[in-house]
C-alpha cells in the first residue's frame, strides 16, 4: 500500500513536469538544486536513518526518502546548464583550462560524491559518475580528458574499494569467485558471506527459458534477501525465464534509445543535453542491477527503475521520464 501511494504520487508528478514547467525558462535556477541536494545530504548524514551499516534516508514527517536519488538527478540539470553555457569552451579544453573552466561542477560534484560516500551508497556513486561522463562525452569534450577523468575514477574506485570497508573488499572477493569474467574452472568454496549471489544465480539458472511461472518462484521466499529491491530482476528471471527477463531489459533499452532520439533532435542544446543525461541516468541505474542481478558487477545496492519496490527511486526515475516527455512535446509543438 506505502508503494501504491508513491506510484500515485509519481505519475502525477510525472504528469506535472511534462505539462507545466518550462525547462529552459528555469534554467537560472539548476544550481539552487545542487545547493539544495547538498543540503539533504548533509542532513542525512547528521539526523538520518541508518538500515543496514548505510545512513542514506532522511525522514520528514511519516515520508522517508533517500535525498542521493534527488542529488543524481540534480547533478545532471547542473551539468546541461552548465555545459551549454560553456560550449565553446568545452570543445576547446585541454586539462588546465578544463579545471579552470568548469571548476564550479567539478568542485560541487566532489562535494556530493564525498558526502554519498560517507552515506555508503556506492552504487549511486558509480550510477552519477558514468551519467555525467557520459554527459560530458555527449557534450563533445576531447576524448583526451575523458580518458583521463575515467582513470582518476578507476584509481578513486579502487582506493575505495580496497582501503575502505572491510565488507566492500569482501564483496570483491565473492565477485571473484562468481564472476562470469573472473570465474576460474576450480571448485568454489562457497562460505556464508557467499550467500546472496549463489542464491541470485541460482534462481536465474532455474528460471530456464520460460520460467518457474508467476508466484512459484523459490527464491522470494526469504532465500534471496533484498529479492523485494536489489534482485528483483533475478525472480523476474526466475519466474518468466530468460524470455521475461530479456523482455524488461529491452522496454529499458527502448526507453533508453527512444529518449536519444527525442534529444538528438532538438534545436535548445540545453534541452539536448538534460534529456541525453536524464536518459543515461535512468538506464545506467538498469545496467548496474542488471549486472549485480547475473553477477557480471560486484554486488551492490541499488534498484531496478520502475520495477523494485522503493518510493524515491521511483519518484526521482518518473520525473525523470516526464523531463523526457516535456522536452518532446516542445519539439512537438513549438
Amino acid at each position: 500500500y506505502k508503494h501504491l501511494a508513491f506510484l500515485l504520487i509519481s505519475i502525477l508528478s510525472a504528469i506535472f513536469v511534462l505539462y507545466f514547467p518550462n525547462l529552459d525558462k528555469l534554467k537560472p535556477l539548476n544550481p539552487y538544486l545542487v545547493y539544495l541536494a547538498i543540503i539533504f545530504l548533509g542532513l542525512v548524514l547528521m539526523m538520518g536513518t541508518t538500515v543496514k551499516g548505510g545512513t542514506r534516508q532522511l525522514g520528514i514527517g511519516f515520508i522517508s526518502f533517500q535525498p542521493s536519488f534527488f542529488a543524481r538527478l540534480a547533478l545532471v540539470f547542473f551539468f546541461a546548464s552548465y555545459l551549454d553555457k560553456k560550449h565553446e569552451e568545452l570543445l576547446k579544453a585541454d586539462v588546465k583550462s578544463f579545471l579552470s573552466d568548469f571548476a564550479p561542477i567539478i568542485m560541487l560534484t566532489a562535494v556530493i560524491f564525498i558526502l554519498i560516500i560517507l552515506e555508503k551508497h556506492l552504487s549511486t556513486l558509480i550510477i552519477s559518475g558514468l551519467t555525467l561522463l557520459g554527459v560530458l562525452t555527449y557534450a563533445g569534450l576531447r576524448y583526451r580528458l575523458i580518458g583521463l577523468i575515467l582513470l582518476v575514477g578507476l584509481l578513486g574506485g579502487i582506493i575505495i574499494l580496497t582501503q575502505g570497508d572491510d565488507y566492500r573488499s569482501k564483496r570483491l572477493e565473492i565477485y571473484k569467485k562468481y564472476s562470469l569474467f573472473l570465474r576460474s574452472d576450480k571448485d568454489i568454496k562457497i562460505e556464508a558471506d557467499d550467500y546472496q549471489v549463489k542464491e541470485s544465480l541460482t534462481a536465474l539458472s532455474s528460471g530456464g527459458l520460460l520460467g518457474t511461472g508467476i508466484a512459484r518462484g523459490r527464491a522470494k521466499h526469504y532465500y534471496l534477501p533484498e529479492a523485494r529491491t536489489d534482485y528483483i530482476y533475478t525472480v523476474i528471471g526466475e519466474e518468466f525465464g530468460f524470455l521475461g527477463a530479456f523482455v524488461v531489459f529491452a522496454l529499458h533499452c527502448l526507453l533508453f534509445f527512444r529518449a536519444f532520439r527525442v534529444a538528438n533532435r532538438q534545436e535548445n542544446r540545453y534541452l539536448q543535453f538534460l534529456c541525453a543525461g536524464v536518459a543515461m541516468n535512468i538506464f545506467f541505474n538498469t545496467l548496474v542491477n542488471v549486472g549485480v542481478s547475473i553477477s557480471i558487477l560486484p554486488p551492490t545496492g541499488n534498484t531496478l527503475p520502475f520495477v523494485s519496490y522503493g518510493g524515491s527511486a521511483l519518484l526521482f526515475d518518473s520525473i525523470g521520464v516526464g523531463v523526457i516527455l516535456n522536452i518532446s512535446a516542445k519539439r512537438r509543438y513549438v
